[in-house]
Order: C-alpha cells, then sequence, then structure tokens
C-alpha cells in the first residue's frame, strides 16, 4: 500500500468511526437492517449478520472514493501519480499505447480511510489500489456498523479458492535424471531439447534471443529453494524482487512444506541454465518471484493475493506475468463458481488480470486442469482467469511430447462462446528442476507447465522486438501457430512456433484470407457528467474481419455496470467493416443512476479492446 502523506483525518473523526461501529452492532444482531445498509451489503454475508457474534469473517472493505474533492484535485492527483510512474513501468505503457497513460486505477488509496479502519480495531492484510479497496477480518456482529461508514461503498466477502492442481504422471513414464548419468539429446538443451523445439525456442535462442532486457513477474506458490539451487543460480542472480502475500514477508520460500516447490518448477522452465543439461526457454530474463498460494488443501486459498501480485507487477514495470493458477471452485460456506461465470469479466481474478493487460501486461496463464471426456462428467471447461478475453491473456492448454491434447487440460469455449485456449505446449511429463539439488524429474503433468514454456517463448520474441506491445507479441504467437487457419476449443491455436513468430510482421495477419484487426473508441460527448449534463457519447470503427462490435460500461472495479450498451450504425471509414455511434446516460442495465466515480466503456471485436474513461460527478 501507498503510505506517503495525505490529508491527516481529524482525530475527532477518528472517534466518531469507533462510536459508530459499536453503536449499530445491536440492530443487526436484532435482525432489522435498514435498506441504505443492506444496499451496502453483499447478500453472501447476511446470514453471517443475522447469526450475530461468531468466527470472524474476512471482507473486502471497497471505498467510495479515493478521496478527490473536486474534478481539480482529481486531476492533480492523477498527475502525481504519473509522475510516481517507475521509468519501466512508463516505458512499458508507452509502448502499448496506453491511453490515458494513468488513470483512476492508478491512484493509491486514501490513507484516512484505511487509518479509521485502523483506529476502530481492524487491521487491513490485503489492500488494492485497482478495485479501491482492503481486505479485513471482522466478527459478524460488526459487519453491518462497518458498512455505515460514510466512506464504506459496499462489503463483500474475500473470494477463496482451490489452486490448479498437478497431476502425476502415466504408469512407467515417471523418471528421475542426475548429472552424472544424463541422456543428452542435444549438446546444449540436454534434457530440454524435444520439449522447447516443440514451440521453437531454439530459433529464437540461435538469432541470439534469450529474453534478455525482459521483466518477468512469475506468480505461483512457494518458490523453495530458488536461491541456492544450481540449476537456477543464472536465474537467481537475475532476480530483482521477491514476495510473499501470503505471510507478507520479502521471502517467496513457503514455509508450510518443504516438499512442496511448483513456484521453482514452473519457474526451471522458464529460467534454468545448466548448458548441456537443462535450458529454459527464457533463461536470461529478469524475475520477480511472487508467492500469492498458500497450498494445504485443508485451508482456503484467497485469490486476493494474485491481484495484489498483478499491481505488484505493474508498479515495478514486469513486461509479462507467467501465472500457474486458477479458480472456479470454492470450498464451503463460499459458493462457487459456475460455467455461466467463465466469460473473462465476472470473476475478481480475471478483472484484475484485465486491469493488468490494460495497462500493458502480457499476462500468460494456465487453462486449467479440468478436461475430461464431456461436460457431464466434470467441469470440462477453461477456469479463471484463463476466460479472460485472448487480446489480453494467453490461456495455455497442454499437450504431450507428440502434440496429442492432454486428457485433463481445460477445453473451449467460453461461457460467451470465445474461443480457448490460445496456444498449448509440453505439459504431459516434460522434464523440470526438481529440487535443492541439480536433479531433474518428470513426475508430474498439467497445463501448469505449459505455460510457463509460452511464457518463456514471448520473453524471447519480445527481446526481438523491443518496441511490439503485448497484444502484437499475442498476434504473432498465434497467428503463427499450428493451427492459425482453423482453431478450435480443444488446441486453440494449437503449437506456437518461435521461428515463424520472429519473422511475423506487425499488423498484417499471415493467416490467408485474413484481414488485420483494428478497432478504434473516441469519447465526443461531455466528460464529467453532471447534473446539467447527464449523458456523454462515443464515436468507434472497427476494421475488416473483426465481427460485430459490443459496448460495454464497466466501473472502476472492472464490475459489470451496463452490459450491451446499444449504439446506432454509421457509414463506415476506408478499412473498415463497421463503424458507429452509442450515447450514455449514467444509469445501469435496470435504469438506476450510477453513483459518482470513475467509469470505463469498453469496445470489444474480435480479440481486440479500445476503452475511454468517463467521470460521473452526479
Amino acid at each position: 500500500m501507498n503510505r506517503k502523506a495525505l490529508r491527516t483525518w481529524p482525530q475527532a473523526a477518528l472517534l466518531l468511526t469507533g462510536l459508530l461501529l459499536l453503536s449499530l452492532a445491536s440492530s443487526s444482531r436484532a435482525g432489522v437492517l435498514p435498506g441504505d445498509l443492506a444496499a451496502k451489503l453483499d447478500p453472501r454475508l447476511l446470514p453471517a449478520i443475522l447469526a450475530g457474534a461468531g468466527e470472524p469473517v474476512s471482507v473486502w472493505v471497497a471505498f467510495r472514493d479515493k478521496g478527490e474533492q473536486d474534478p481539480a484535485d482529481l486531476a492533480r492527483r492523477l498527475a502525481e501519480a504519473e509522475a510516481a510512474l517507475t521509468p519501466r513501468a512508463r516505458a512499458r505503457r508507452l509502448r502499448a499505447h496506453v491511453t490515458p497513460l494513468v488513470d483512476y486505477l492508478d491512484l493509491p488509496l486514501h490513507e484516512p480511510y484505511v487509518q479509521a479502519l485502523q483506529a476502530s480495531g481492524l487491521a487491513p492484510y490485503a489492500a488494492s489500489r485497482w478495485f479501491n479497496r482492503v481486505a479485513v477480518r471482522a466478527s459478524a456482529d460488526r459487519l453491518a456498523s462497518l458498512a455505515t461508514l460514510p466512506f464504506v461503498s459496499r462489503l463483500e466477502p474475500v473470494e477463496r479458492g482451490v489452486p490448479i492442481r498437478d497431476l502425476p504422471a502415466p504408469a512407467g513414464e515417471a523418471r528421475v535424471a542426475r548429472p552424472s548419468g544424463i541422456a543428452r539429446v542435444d549438446l546444449s538443451y540436454g534434457l530440454s531439447a524435444s520439449q522447447l523445439a516443440q514451440i521453437g525456442v531454439p530459433a529464437l535462442h540461435d538469432s541470439g534471443y534469450t529474453g534478455q532486457g525482459v521483466l518477468i513477474c512469475m506468480l505461483d506458490d512457494g518458490f523453495n529453494y530458488w536461491n541456492i539451487n544450481p540449476a537456477l543460480a543464472h536465474a537467481a542472480s537475475h532476480v530483482i524482487a521477491t514476495r510473499d502475500f501470503v505471510r507478507g514477508t520479502l521471502d517467496p520460500t513457503d514455509t508450510t512444506s518443504t516438499s512442496f516447490r511448483h513456484g521453482l518448477w514452473t519457474w526451471s522452465f522458464i529460467a534454468g541454465y545448466q548448458p548441456g543439461r537443462y535450458l529454459g526457454a527464457a533463461f536470461d530474463a529478469e524475475f520477480m518471484l511472487g508467492r500469492t498460494e498458500y497450498d494445504p488443501t485443508e485451508h482456503m486459498v484467497e485469490m486476493v493475493y494474485w491481484g495484489m501480485g498483478a499491481e505488484w507487477a505493474d508498479s515495478a514495470g514486469a513486461d509479462l506475468i507467467s501465472s500457474s493458477l486458477g479458480y472456479n471452485i470454492f470450498d464451503p460456506p463460499d459458493t462457487s463458481y459456475t460455467y455461466a461465470d467463465m466469460n473473462g469479466h465476472t470473476t475478481i481474478v480475471s478483472r484484475a488480470a484485465e486491469i493488468a493487460a490494460s495497462k500493458g501486461l502480457l499476462v500468460v496463464n494456465s487453462a486449467g486442469n479440468e478436461g475430461c471426456s464431456s461436460p457431464s462428467s466434470c467441469w470440462y471447461y477453461v477456469i479463471a482467469p484463463a476466460d479472460v478475453n485472448g487480446d489480453s491473456l494467453i490461456a495455455v492448454g497442454a499437450v504431450d511430447a507428440n502434440g496429442n491434447l492432454a486428457p485433463f487440460s481445460s477445453r473451449g469455449p467460453t461461457a460467451d462462446g470465445r474461443i480457448k485456449p490460445d496456444l498449448v505446449a509440453r505439459g504431459v511429463t516434460p522434464w523440470y528442476v526438481a529440487a535443492a539439488d541439480t536433479g531433474y524429474q518428470n513426475y508430474l503433468s498439467g497445463t501448469s507447465f505449459s505455460c510457463p514454456f509460452v511464457s518463456g517463448l514471448a520473453a524471447c520474441l519480445m527481446q526481438a522486438q523491443p518496441s511490439w506491445p503485448a497484444t502484437a507479441i499475442i498476434r504473432a504467437l498465434r497467428f503463427t501457430a499450428s493451427k492459425a487457419t482453423t482453431p478450435d476449443n480443444l488446441l486453440g491455436y494449437g503449437l506456437p512456433d518461435g521461428g515463424a513468430a520472429l519473422q511475423y510482421i506487425r499488423d498484417t495477419a499471415s493467416v490467408p484470407g485474413r484481414a488485420p484487426l483494428s478497432v478504434g473508441l473516441r469519447l465526443t460527448g461531455v466528460n464529467p457528467l453532471t447534473a446539467s449534463s447527464p449523458q456523454t457519447s462515443v464515436l468507434f470503427g472497427v476494421g475488416l474481419g473483426a465481427g460485430e462490435p459490443a459496448l460495454r460500461v464497466l466501473d472502476a472495479q472492472g464490475r459489470m455496470i451496463v452490459s450491451r450498451l446499444r449504439f446506432a450504425r454509421i457509414p463506415a471509414g476506408p478499412g473498415e467493416q463497421f463503424a458507429g455511434s452509442a450515447t450514455w446516460d449514467g444509469s445501469d442495465d435496470e435504469g438506476r443512476t450510477v453513483a459518482p466515480g470513475v467509469y470505463f466503456i469498453t469496445l470489444e471485436a474480435g480479440d481486440q479492446r479500445a476503452t475511454v474513461r468517463v467521470v460521473s460527478l452526479r
């Protein structure tokens, strides 16, 4: 959390906060909740509130604003946020043509609000500037009182789930190799030769591209032995930052288990470096190691840490997030997600991934290990955040050494009909760095392992094309993959080809008969919305081949306000397939006037997106 000095909250206000938190406890225990109070509470919290005291409940406390007083004050704060960008983060946003360079999501939390909660005895254990909220643990009989605070806009339960689990290798396939007896398939690559060659990584290495200068943020479980493993010594010297978001420390080791080291395994596919024995896909890259998962299955895993890790990556100027995590089923008493929620916008982790992509980050994520013979026999489909639009996130499925789809690999489509996964790579018993020594093993399978292969390949391509934004990297990998002309919901666009992607000509689709895609969105009406000017308007254009456009309105926390904004078609310009105009009157899907704040009108067509920001002061 950014703790730079802001306006000091008056001591009298802190005292009043404490009194408010105590005064309504009796009314909530009596089972009576005023209408305006109930509107602030997620329905999932009501049973706990009406039951009264009990075990502490983990809740998100969403703030109404970030302390801005008026449009001029907001402009000043945005200017301060832009000045605070690190050089690396600024360069990435400029490369990605992020407009505006900073927005409301970049503003820090308003410190007096946090101080008011602390003064009342609540200790925030997580925070998000993107979603403008903190997570606290509070007894059930205090939740109603907490919702009455004037700066609180919403209380919601903290999302909890179970991460992707890796699978044991088929009988007879699991092996362990030691350096002394290694079978060298290739003089340089050793055990990793075939799994890297399958996606064309050596072609990029041969051209001198090994990920140098690219900053990769790994979000995973514990990175045990990361700084003592000889196979990762080269990469350890390139680690610029480490964090444990679960314990709130700088050490990314999972201290709950000395044997489980999922983060180290996935990192080795990118960072391993022992020439002649084992090489990762982008061993010269720079790294941030973020532990965001609490592994023991008897405990609930909170998705909040993934979002914190993504914000950390953005602030530090990372170019790429590699995440072998995913969520769909929650432990009781929380309600699990359904397939209908896998639309790229609903789950909190998917919304965080979308925001990360909007800041110019390339997000690469495992598709999930939920595959089976049919949707009727298991979950079957991709899980969050792999459901995010393909222009923002590469969802990676798994294949075996022959390129056949792994039975466990999650399939598409998403709930709103988009193709998933996006790409595939080796996920069936690939070789990876084993533990604290120099051994290697292939005991496990999973899309957790196919994901870092594509992350490393993308990092090499980023080095080769330093002026390309993440969207261009995605298109280069997708449109030169093995199924570029016939994508499906099993393999997506297929196995990427590093050599072909290196030759890809930006903004000219290499798929026969397919025209370049482009979208454009421009705000033409008033901004901000006021009582005297209650609506604004936009113009948009969609390039050839992009398909039917969709306009949506989201709030600053990424929640859907208008699922489909109506528009009128206008004559298309040169090179456009579709053009139109639309107005937004500051109301949601139910016709209710939205609360004052920042909103985003988003245009989506094909795999592309454009966004404009609108402020409502009504």
